[in-house]
């Protein structure tokens, strides 16, 4: 039997949840939109063949020498650390579904459950993962679950500030949910850091906005910078932090849909 829970919200630019404001800017991903476990370890022997040949210039190896290290990072660490979060849906169990934040040690505490570790899971594992680690205490439970991850969307963009992002989200959305880009800044010039460090050419961001690469695709974490322009800007006064939502009909009208299978 299928159920099918259809919410809409009529948007005016923007829907304020609380005092912190929503803006409608992520187009639901499909399934490709979080990377596997095999399609790094792909990419990583990818990289490996490129440091080694010496057809490439030195400019494409330090490029991949970056690369590199995020994808063994990825592998060994996993995906989700602190700040993320884990949007979870458990069907019959209430207090299983919402949203919940990821430890500083890398654990995901659920109600009535106790501490599952998420140390070495990837985002795209963690449906999988958490269905393995509920079945422990309940009889076939149906799992549906999404990652988010806080980021920094700076520089020239209208709405510079903190975003709580999904990991499926297409870099291009992020920089349009932030307001877009201002002062007619090309976004390829963007930069993407993590504490301070450029983890991709502007040659890769270029790439990644022209192929619709996702944060998840990119193996962006918690914390890190997406610079508009390529320079830091100053943030608003506030610091905002804002939220993203799944956007399914266009600018001004945000459609959530959640398909649950019931046993």
């Amino acid at each position: 039997m299928r159920r099918i829970q259809i919410c809409t919200i009529l948007l005016s630019g923007a829907v304020a949840v609380g005092p912190t404001p929503t803006l409608s800017a992520q187009a639901v991903r499909p399934p490709s939109a979080q990377t596997s476990r095999a399609e790094i370890e792909t990419a990583a022997a990818q990289a490996e063949s490129i440091l080694v040949s010496p057809g490439y210039s030195g400019r494409i190896k330090s490029a991949k020498r970056r690369e590199l290290a995020i994808l063994r990072n990825r592998l060994q660490e996993g995906d989700l650390g602190p700040g993320d979060q884990v949007v979870l849906f458990v069907d019959g169990e209430k207090d299983l579904s919402g949203s919940f934040v990821v430890s500083p040690a890398r654990i995901l505490t659920l109600p009535g459950i106790g501490d599952i570790p998420l140390q070495g899971v990837l985002r795209s594992e963690i449906e999988t993962h958490l269905t393995t680690e509920l079945r422990k205490y309940l009889r076939n439970p149906a799992v549906h679950a999404q990652t988010t991850m806080r980021l920094s969307v700076l520089g020239a963009v209208g709405r510079p500030g903190y975003y709580q992002v999904s990991s499926a989200l297409m870099l291009a959305d992020a920089i349009m949910a932030s307001g877009g880009p201002s002062g007619g800044i090309d976004p390829a010039t963007t930069r993407v850091e993590r504490k301070g460090v450029e983890l991709f050419s502007k040659e890769s961001i270029a790439l990644a906005l022209q192929e619709g690469k996702t944060l998840d695709q990119l193996g962006l974490r918690a914390g890190d910078e997406i610079l508009v322009g390529g320079e830091r800007a100053a943030k608003t006064p506030t610091g905002f932090t804002n939220v993203v939502l799944p956007l399914l009909t266009g600018a001004l009208s945000l459609t959530y849909i959640m398909v649950q299978i019931l046993p």
